[in-house]
């Protein structure tokens, strides 16, 4: 039988990112997901309403990714997920909310061509529906 972390890892390599969500909405709970420079996969689960950005003992900076999910809610940034991708901006380089209506992504640094979210150093995209993640996102 399949443990968690191996699901989540599996989920993950596979970027079976609409999978997660359904996941995390069928459990009403937020998940976080961190990958880090060694691509680590790190998950952590917090309650229906909020989960941490805290990195793990043994992670190796800088993240590649953090993926966290807003279970039966749209994505969006909200105020907590700001504060985190302010902490994050140097040891972070892309970070996803994963919604009910799709993906939302964000990379720090991004270049001066970029819109950026108010008051970060983080690019403002759109959500990408579930039926073109694929497309958008790699």
């Amino acid at each position: 039988m399949i443990g968690f972390q191996e699901l989540m890892s599996e989920l993950v390599a596979d970027r079976e990112w609409e999978e997660i969500y359904r996941l995390s909405s069928l459990i009403q709970r937020e998940f976080s997901i961190l990958i880090d420079a060694n691509d680590s996969i790190w998950v952590d689960v917090g309650d229906q309403s909020q989960v941490a950005l805290s990195p793990p003992y043994g992670s190796k900076l800088p993240f590649k990714l953090w993926v966290h999910t807003h279970p039966n809610m749209p994505a969006y940034w909200s105020y907590t997920d700001q504060e985190s991708l302010r902490l994050a901006t140097n040891i972070l380089d892309t970070a996803y909310v994963l919604g009910g209506d799709g993906l939302l992504f964000s990379r720090s640094n991004p270049g001066n061509e970029d819109d950026l979210i108010p008051g970060l150093d983080w690019s403002k995209q759109n959500v990408t529906p579930w039926d073109r993640v694929e497309e958008v996102v790699s």
